[in-house]
């Protein structure tokens, strides 16, 4: 059988290449698992885009049908590709022995966690605002409250009262009103620390 058509079968059940095998084992500990899908995707969609040019001139040489069937079956595997899920880079990491998540990793996810959680509890506790300054009013020493953002004009108008009574009443009330916007739920985080 041709050398080359034999490479080419060692190819087809190869799922990564030994670049992209060493790549995977390098960065799976510091990277997450949808993280790795995604640019494991886009690197094998660029492999597979160089190995159908070589396969496509292969099924033009002289082979046996049963060989072009192979190459013609490695075509359609490769067009069909969608990409790589999270549970393909378990598998793979588990194939490549990779070691372990970081401790880093692990607390960088664990935070991201306790974000979703915290930004569930503060959209439930979303107030519309319509007098802004009233409501500043009726802060007090550590409270921490979330309001309803509309729009951009909105988001602008709560930032500029904001500086406003901190400036001129905060002082004197021994507040200080520090902010935090969500804008992937559209809410404003208030929260008053002792003025220093």
């Amino acid at each position: 059988m041709d050398n080359r058509f034999f490479n080419l079968f060692k190819m087809a059940n190869k799922k990564m290449s030994p670049e992209l095998e060493e790549w995977f084992f390098l960065h799976y500990s510091d990277k997450t698992n949808k993280e790795l899908a995604e640019e494991l995707t886009e690197k094998m969609k660029r492999d597979n885009q160089k190995q159908l040019e070589r396969l496509r001139i292969m099924l033009e040489d002289d082979f046996s049908d049963s060989a072009k069937r192979v190459i013609q079956n490695e075509i359609d595997a490769i067009m069909n590709f969608k990409g790589i899920s999270e549970a393909s880079v378990k598998r793979y990491a588990r194939m490549l022995h990779c070691p372990k998540k970081s401790r880093r990793h692990m607390a960088y996810c664990n935070q991201g966690k306790a974000r979703i959680t915290n930004v569930r509890r503060w959209q439930q506790r979303a107030e519309k605002v319509e007098h802004i300054m009233d409501w500043l009013r009726t802060f007090d020493l550590k409270s921490n409250r979330c309001c309803i953002v509309e729009d951009e004009g909105k988001l602008k108008s709560i930032k500029v009262s904001i500086n406003k009574f901190n400036r001129y009443e905060g002082y004197i009330r021994g507040i200080f009103l520090s902010f935090e916007y969500i804008p992937e739920v559209c809410i404003l985080r208030v929260f008053a620390k002792p003025y220093i």
